[in-house]
């Protein structure tokens, strides 16, 4: 395994050099900062499952693109792959940057054509554990709400959207796990799936993933008073990182690409969305 290079140390000045001089700026103006972005080690961006000559099954970390984007260019899980010896890649699941687990991509573009039409059929499916905000009602249920997507300056923004205006059909099928802590653990199943559809599906309804800055308010711990009834044993649960949201890709049934077997991967739920509720209700079935 390749890891990035460290950077060099620069020389000792011979002498203490004069301080940079700044430009002013104006009352009420944002200073422009820097985006640094620190090299990540391989292994911690993404774990190999599955690897043939065709395909390659990947368990991703939070706050890892699979695909370099925006100021991200350092910790894709191609990049890493790439790094890794597995050359290029081809992706079939773009997993969000912020969720975590199951990625596919394969080897080849032969294989990457067979695989995005298994992809968008009824033979791919996919399984998710989520937590969501609020306690959420019902056993289990049904998002169908179609969902477009709107330009807004120079980016896209995908939302719920009426069909005759553009949205396309979505269908997320969901079971309660678990509740407690007025939050609610679930599982989602997909077949097809359109661009953040768990997120903007499961906001729509009022019941946004947790920690999600984009498609729901930002909440990771239970306000203090909902906490007054509760054993003081379950006081300190857990929160997620900053760049992390509380989605988990934790299995994809899909026919191989070449020999056309079923393929089954799964990816266990990391530990910190078991933490956000400790002593939850947990639901048999």
């Amino acid at each position: 395994m390749v890891t990035p290079a460290s950077p060099k140390m620069p020389a000792l000045a011979k002498k203490r050099a004069a301080p940079a001089k700044t430009k002013p700026v104006a009352p009420g103006r944002k200073t422009a900062t820097k985006h640094v972005e620190l090299g990540v080690s391989p292994k911690d961006i993404c774990t190999v499952i599955f690897a043939d000559d065709a395909l390659i099954a990947v368990n991703k970390a939070a706050g890892c693109p699979v695909v370099p984007t925006g100021p991200y260019r350092l910790r894709s899980v191609t990049g890493a792959l790439a790094e890794l010896g597995y050359g290029v890649t081809y992706p079939i699941s773009l997993l969000d940057a912020e969720a975590t687990g199951l990625v596919l991509l394969t080897r080849t573009p032969e294989a990457a054509k067979a695989m995005r039409w298994n992809w968008r059929s009824e033979l791919c499916r996919r399984e998710f554990v989520v937590v969501a905000q609020g306690d959420i009602q019902g056993a289990r249920g049904r998002i169908t709400l179609p969902i477009g997507s709107v330009r807004e300056g120079a980016q896209i923004r995908h939302q719920v959207m009426p069909i005759d205006q553009g949205g396309k059909p979505a269908v997320t099928t969901w079971r309660l796990i678990a509740r407690g802590r007025m939050m609610s653990r679930l599982h989602i199943s997909l077949t097809g799936g359109r661009t953040h559809q768990i997120r903007i599906h499961l906001s729509a309804i009022g019941f946004p993933v947790v920690g999600d800055k984009r498609y729901g308010a930002e909440m990771t711990s239970v306000p203090l008073h909902a906490l007054v009834d509760l054993p003081a044993k379950y006081a300190d649960s857990t929160v997620v990182p900053p760049h992390q949201i509380a989605l988990h890709c934790s299995l994809i049934r899909i026919p191989h690409p070449v020999t056309e077997q079923m393929m089954e991967f799964t990816a266990p739920v990391p530990r910190v969305l078991i933490g956000l509720m400790p002593g939850a209700w947990v639901l048999d079935g």
